[in-house]
């Protein structure tokens, strides 16, 4: 970048520049793509406006908006989706800023998209412990187990190794996780008792390192998981749409209905910010009636 000239640069040049920055960062691979899709998305939407290239010291906040009015009533987006590439582009701007490619990130302040509650589908208690009763499958049954008393990402779970499953003092280690970011999280006692229950009698006898391991592959896939989450949801007459990220929302949701502190959700979740953990706030009715009841000035 040092024998380029930044006033001249095109947003398809920088584009590369801040791809390799993301690389540094130590993002996972699906994540990497996500960024990649989502700002070559901007771009080949922003040059076909355009009628041709465009500078990036060009781009402004019209240009956002008109991008978000695409992606809300041309492509039908959901709002989360629209969300995610807002956050992309808010990323890459931050980058040309620190970079002084650009002075201003048109995007900082930019308000998100609103979410409609019923996008926020999380399971009850109840419908938690009928689907993972409704797993036959037993290395599945206790993966889906290890991601509901946990709040980990299924990727998280998936890369878990023996050596990161710490029954003795009951924690689980989560290497790398989103954002690069290490963190232990405690596990109660009843998974403890679980977890010994399944290396003793379901763990197959493979020489995975990986604590969830099929005997066939060493270790288990997203889509399987998902795919078995489904059939399970059937078999338990639960209609949600229901995948394993939705395990994770009731993680976070019932906590939150325990009164757990949010600063400590965030902790268990490894969310950065506060603001991403505070969508799990579920707020019921019920919960603003109590609220009131409680005012005797």
């Amino acid at each position: 970048m040092k024998n380029i000239e930044k006033d001249s640069l095109l947003l398809s040049q920088v584009i590369p520049y801040f791809h390799e920055w993301l690389k540094t960062r130590g993002m996972r691979e699906a994540t990497l793509r996500g960024y990649k899709m989502d700002i070559n998305q901007f771009q080949k939407w922003l040059a076909a406006r355009s009628n041709g290239p465009i500078f990036v010291n060009e781009i402004n906040r019209q240009h956002i908006e008109g991008f978000v009015h695409y992606l809300t009533h041309e492509r039908k987006c959901k709002p989360r989706t629209i969300n995610r590439k807002i956050n992309a582009m808010s990323t890459f701007f931050n980058f040309l800023k620190k970079k002084k490619i650009v002075e201003e990130n048109p995007l900082e302040d930019f308000e998100r998209v609103k979410v409609p509650d019923s996008e926020r589908i999380y399971l009850t208690k109840e419908e938690i412990e009928a689907i993972i009763k409704s797993i036959e499958h037993p290395v599945i049954h206790y993966f889906v187990m290890m991601m509901a008393y946990t709040g980990l990402r299924i990727k998280e779970c998936i890369q878990l190794t023996l050596n990161d499953v710490d029954l003795e003092e009951g924690f689980v280690q989560v290497i790398n996780g989103k954002g690069g970011k290490n963190r232990r999280v405690p596990m109660n006692q009843q998974l403890i008792k679980k977890m010994k229950e399944y290396l003793e009698y379901h763990r197959p006898k493979t020489d995975s390192l990986y604590f969830f391991a099929l005997k066939k592959t060493g270790t288990v896939s997203d889509q399987y998981v998902n795919r078995l989450l489904k059939e399970a949801c059937v078999k338990a007459g639960i209609e949600k749409h229901v995948t394993s990220h939705i395990l994770r929302h009731s993680f976070a949701s019932y906590l939150v209905k325990k009164d757990t502190h949010v600063a400590v959700i965030q902790r268990l979740l490894g969310h950065a910010s506060l603001k991403t953990t505070s969508v799990y706030l579920h707020v019921q009715q019920d919960d603003l009636r109590e609220a009131v009841e409680q005012i005797d000035f």
